[in-house]
């Protein structure tokens, strides 16, 4: 770019051909690093779209998974809510993005808004279950008196 930047002066420079020069190299930069940065820009896109299909088909069959566990386990109720509600709307608005992107979407955000409520629900049952068995396994929450006391 340099040699090319040279030659041009020595050949087109003096007066108005130096102010030609820079202008025309100075338009020139400007359109390529735009349309360096906009392939750069759709390449990230298409990674990052890439990356959340991969997520949206985990999610789906995560719900699914649970969907089945929970209805192996004797809760019909909750398998249908939680897991195979949730998972359904994910995979079949993932398999619709081709056809029609506004259905699409309408059911990934309804799919993920169910899962993730769902899950966050699940987990913080979960991890309060074994937060609160554990206080008293190691002697941290007991009874003592009128009420449950906490040790230091």
């Amino acid at each position: 770019m340099l040699q090319l930047f040279r030659d041009r002066m020595h050949r087109d420079g003096g007066g108005f051909g130096t102010a030609a020069v820079w202008s025309q190299m100075g338009l020139d930069l400007a359109s390529s690093a735009i349309k360096e940065r906009m392939e750069r820009i759709m390449e990230v896109q298409s990674w990052t779209k890439q990356w959340w299909g991969i997520l949206v088909v985990l999610m789906g069959v995560n719900s699914l998974v649970f969907g089945f566990i929970a209805m192996n386990s004797g809760y019909p109720d909750v398998a249908i809510r939680v897991g195979f509600a949730p998972g359904a709307l994910l995979l079949v608005g993932l398999a619709l993005r081709r056809t029609n992107r506004a259905a699409a979407t309408v059911l990934i955000i309804l799919g993920s808004l169910g899962a993730a409520l769902a899950y966050w629900v699940i987990y913080t049952v979960v991890f309060a279950l074994i937060i609160v068995v554990g206080g008293f396994r190691s002697g941290k929450i007991g009874f003592q008196g009128s009420g449950p006391e906490i040790a230091a």
